[in-house]
């Protein structure tokens, strides 16, 4: 166990900070003020309330930066409802000496006209070879706002509960963040954001969100 416990101080910041969704990355995880699909569930869970219909996703990245060893897999699933948006969904994340995995069960509403609250429970379970596994629960909440038709705000924390496998402070990260979205036209959405993370510097993040044609959209993003 101790040499789990040492293992689990070391590989500290490895833990993995991958959040899933294409158009999430399109855009630098810049949307936190207006992402309104299934994989809400794991960036900011008041998005699950503008979930219309049932929704399933998957989301794979078999390489990243040409390291399989940073392989990461998710799913999730949303089913609308009377009062509220319930969600599921897991992640795997590294390889045959080092896992993590994630069980994450999540629900958003909408509670007033324009604004809207979520939150996730995760259960993280960390597994190195041949030294076991130890897991633990987190929590993480969000909320939106819209002010007009044109600029909507949002907010997200995560890991609000400061878990941890063991006793060392922020080892699995704990970070909030807010931002805004602003529609300047009908087709041409800006989305900007600011992400702190305890212990280290805040980073901004800023999207931008062009539709071409019905199903068609142009993005691109930066942090």
């Amino acid at each position: 166990m101790k040499g789990f416990l040492l293992l689990l101080l070391i590989a500290v910041e490895c833990f993995a900070q991958v959040k899933p969704g294409a158009r999430q990355i399109a855009l630098a995880h810049s949307d936190v003020a207006c992402g309104d699909d299934v994989f809400s569930l794991f960036n900011n869970p008041a998005g699950l309330s503008a979930v219309t219909s049932r929704e399933i996703g998957a989301y794979y990245s078999p390489a990243p930066f040409e390291m399989k060893e940073l392989s990461n897999a998710f799913g999730a699933y949303c089913e609308p409802t009377d009062f509220g948006n319930v969600s599921a969904g897991f992640s795997i994340y590294g390889f045959e000496l080092y896992k993590e995995t994630q069980v994450a069960l999540g629900f958003g509403r909408q509670l007033f006209r324009n604004f809207s609250a979520g939150i996730t429970a995760i259960y993280k379970n960390i597994s190195i070879k041949n030294y076991g596994s130890a897991g633990k629960v987190l929590l993480n909440i969000g909320a939106t706002a819209k002010i007009s038709d044109k600029f909507s705000f949002g907010f997200a924390a995560d890991n609000i509960t400061r878990s941890t496998i063991n006793d060392e402070s922020n080892q699995i990260p704990t970070q909030f963040i807010i931002g805004a979205n602003a529609k300047l036209a009908k087709e041409l959405l800006i989305n900007l954001a600011l992400n702190k993370e305890i212990g280290y510097n805040a980073s901004v993040m800023f999207g931008t969100e062009y539709t071409l044609i019905d199903f068609l959209r142009l993005l691109f993003g930066i942090s």
